[in-house]
């Protein structure tokens, strides 16, 4: 055919070089199919007694490398990085001179999502490369899933590792013999495993070193010694858990006076706090999960020593007289701002939503010794409420506990007049202290019943429900039977999550594991209830794992 006479030569060339240009064709339906591997120009796959200097892969299509650094796992794990080369649709892994295989050893080369396609970015599923040093190809299987301790969900991105040596030591000494990552759905899979007995465990490592870094990581265990045969599933659940610190003083600020803060690495229960004797020093205390404040009054100006456990806290000499310049008493949240000088008193004025029935909490900013409720004003529909009283809380001085009829529905305005509370140090509030405070209606409220099954009788459970991070409602009970009930009225509609665990040191609250201790995590059970709605009553069953529970309480 003569081009010359049938097609215009501009038009030819034109054409030429359209064909000629590299780029994604445009239009048409989207690829969706992931790269795969040519076997015909490739290391062969699943070779025994393989010595590889480097292993290339050929892909029938133009592929990317992508984080090759965190998806490309090889297991058991090399003594030094192989690099990783690509050159258009051809990937090389070469390993350093100077490693060292092990004798009779499968070799697991997991590229995770690392390769993908150039124009789509659809990544090669399931692409691994296997080798054997020895004559065979070990064929078993150790998979499971990672779970967060505390709230039950998924974790991603977790190193789980299989040791062939028994040692504690050996998280933080040692690489594992197999390792694996896991998925968003907190999924593992270890692969081409020998047959022995293993030990697992799983930790955060955060910077891919294969150790665990005691307190700056978070670890999962198995109780015993993993034994992986032909025969068995080899399906694990691992609880991840930051370890029980030593317990220690973390940190303490001794820079305002009348006031020391100490926080601990544990609970602060366990904190034994004490004064060397000063004449005229007056204290009082106040704990958190994990800290001690100390309030303290002194007639002079002078230095002192607080005794924690066995540690010295020197507390410098302030000056009481300074302090009491610039201090007020005010309600938690009504602190003026450091940029303005003053506020007036009704830019403080603070909405509170409240539960019928239930006391009213007051949070000063200091501890509370007295109050003169005559300068007390609660008023609901311009009506002046004169039945109600108050309390202090034994375990909170800064707190105070308002009990008034609350009525469904109602409005009310709370006002502390000037003088209202007097504090530890004899001061008093010199503003007006307000509060809006609003009652939903019984129709903007819901019941509900959970029914909490398989408990183990005689053992004491906490049964929390959580709206956001805050435990709202709490029940400490030892169960009697293998079901219990419990009724929460007057809820507001909110999302809540309902949170039951084995309080086994029965201290009322949650305990984290100690992997030196061989101590699991308190076994803990979470679930979303789903259905509240405003003016209705729901029951919602609640399932625990018995079997668990009993495990734990034989390794103990």
């Amino acid at each position: 055919m003569n081009f010359s006479n049938s097609f215009p030569v501009w038009l030819l060339a034109l054409a030429l070089v359209s064909c000629a240009r590299q780029g994604a064709p445009t239009g048409g339906p989207k690829d969706s199919t992931p790269p795969s591997v040519d076997t015909l120009f490739s290391t062969r796959n699943y070779s025994t007694r393989f010595k590889p200097s480097k292993i290339e892969l050929r892909f029938d299509e133009w592929v990317i490398i992508s984080d090759a650094a965190s998806q490309i796992v090889v297991s058991p794990p090399l003594a030094k990085r192989p690099e990783v080369i690509l050159r258009g649709k051809t990937v090389t892994l070469t390993f350093d001179p100077s490693e060292q295989l092990r004798d009779s050893a499968t070799y697991t080369i997991n590229f995770g999502t690392a390769i993908k396609d150039l124009h789509e970015g659809n990544a090669a599923k399931d692409l691994r490369f296997v080798f054997s040093t020895g004559d065979l190809i070990d064929s078993l299987r150790v998979s499971g899933r990672v779970a967060d301790a505390l709230t039950g969900d998924p974790v991603e991105n977790i190193s789980v590792m299989l040791y062939d040596i028994a040692a504690d030591s050996v998280v933080r000494k040692s690489r594992p013999y197999y390792f694996s990552r896991t998925d968003k759905s907190g999924r593992f899979d270890i692969r081409n495993v020998k047959a022995g007995r293993f030990k697992v465990a799983a930790i955060e490592d955060a910077d891919q070193n294969l150790r665990w870094d005691g307190e700056n990581e978070k670890i999962a265990f198995l109780d015993t010694l993993l034994s992986v045969h032909d025969s068995a599933q080899n399906i694990v659940s691992l609880l991840l858990f930051k370890n029980q610190p030593k317990y220690r003083l973390s940190e303490k600020n001794t820079d305002s006076y009348g006031l020391v803060r100490l926080k601990f690495s544990g609970s602060a229960d366990s904190a034994l706090v004490r004064t060397d004797t000063v004449p005229g020093l007056n204290i009082v205390q106040e704990r958190t999960p994990d800290s001690v404040l100390v309030w303290y009054d002194l007639p002079a100006d002078s230095s002192w020593n607080l005794l924690v456990n066995n540690d010295t806290v020197k507390i410098k000499a302030l000056s009481k007289d300074n302090f009491l310049k610039k201090h007020s008493v005010y309600l938690d949240g009504d602190a003026p701002r450091a940029d303005v000088k003053q506020l007036p008193a009704a830019n403080f004025i603070k909405t509170v939503q409240h539960t019928p029935g239930k006391i009213l909490p007051l949070l000063f900013n200091a501890p509370i010794v007295s109050a003169d409720t005559s300068l007390w004003e609660i008023v609901s529909d311009s009506v002046r409420i004169r039945n109600y009283a108050w309390t202090s809380d034994s375990t909170q001085p800064r707190r105070l506990r308002l009990d008034v009829n609350w009525q469904p529905g109602a409005s009310y305005k709370l006002a502390l007049l000037p003088g209202a509370v007097t504090d530890w140090w004899g001061s008093k509030n010199t503003d007006t202290l307000r509060r809006q405070i609003n009652i939903p209606a019984e129709k903007q409220l819901s019941s509900l019943t959970i029914n909490v099954d398989r408990l183990v009788p005689g053992e004491q459970y906490v049964l929390q429900l959580l709206n956001g991070p805050n435990a709202e409602e709490e029940r400490i009970f030892r169960a009697s039977t293998t079901r219990e009930t419990f009724l929460f009225p007057r809820l507001p509609v909110a999302p809540w999550l309902a949170r039951v665990f084995h309080d086994s040191n029965q201290n009322g609250r949650w305990d984290t594991g100690d992997y030196y201790l061989h101590r699991q995590p308190e076994a803990n059970f979470t679930k979303k209830i789903e259905g509240l709605r405003a003016n209705w009553e729901l029951s919602v069953d609640f399932s625990l794992n018995a079997s668990e529970i009993e495990q734990k309480k034989k390794s103990q």
